[in-house]
């Protein structure tokens, strides 16, 4: 699978969800007979004008300006340009004094597929950091209901509620505890997350300690079997 095919569908979603309509894609242009380039994508806006369009999944430079300007001009349609942004200042100048027009995706953060694959990356192998190194050899009574109170509620305010003391006192006990980094400035979601994981982990090591008492008594039974024969 090439890499700019997952950019062409997610813009392909887009330009529908703005009121586009996607005739074509990988359209070819052909002069004299021979293929001399392609579009990523035909379209026409709300006023009925046939758009070439050229996706970028990253930022756009001179030369991408360049190019969808050319292939627009050899189809005889106007140009526009999908992009995350502009590489430079020129680009971006290039294309006003083009006409090039352009939709810039800020807020939908145009991702391939490689992408996607390098962030899922990423954020498995924070998830497993945190997990791992969730600390809960030294927590006490008192800490474990913070830790019990975060983990259940959805805001500072309703955790402090649940623990019957003012946000600022919360603030302080969650400060102390080095379970949740004080050092790091974070969110009260990623304080629940943490507060989550901490949780579990004492699940497990209380799960683990009651597996291992078991099999100490049954050791000893057994021990104490052989010593009567």
């Amino acid at each position: 699978m090439r890499k700019g095919l997952d950019a062409e569908d997610v813009a392909t979603s887009i330009l529908e969800k703005l009121g586009y309509t996607v005739l074509e894609k990988r359209k070819p242009i052909v002069v004299g007979g021979v293929k001399v380039a392609e579009i990523d994508l035909m379209a026409r806006d709300q006023e009925g004008d046939v758009l070439a369009v050229e996706v970028k999944s990253g930022k756009a430079s001179v030369t991408d300006v360049r190019q969808v300007f050319s292939n627009s001009k050899l189809l005889k349609v106007k140009p526009l340009l999908v992009c995350k942004g502009f590489s430079d200042a020129s680009a971006l100048s290039l294309a006003s004094e083009l006409g090039v027009r352009y939709i810039l995706l800020p807020e939908y953060y145009l991702l391939t597929f490689e992408d996607f694959k390098e962030v899922s990356r990423e954020i498995i192998h924070d998830l497993l950091t945190l997990y791992f190194s969730a600390e809960v050899q030294e927590i006490s009574s008192e800490e474990e209901k913070i830790v019990e109170a975060v983990a259940r509620s959805n805001s500072f305010t309703e955790a402090s509620g649940r623990l019957n003391v003012s946000e600022e006192e919360l603030g302080r006990m969650v400060s102390s505890m080095s379970i949740f980094r004080p050092s790091d400035r974070q969110s009260f979601s990623q304080l629940r997350l943490r507060a989550m994981l901490v949780k579990s982990r004492l699940k497990e090591k209380r799960l683990v300690e009651n597996i291992e008492r078991r099999l100490d008594a049954l050791e000893k039974k057994i021990n104490g079997l052989k010593d009567k024969k």
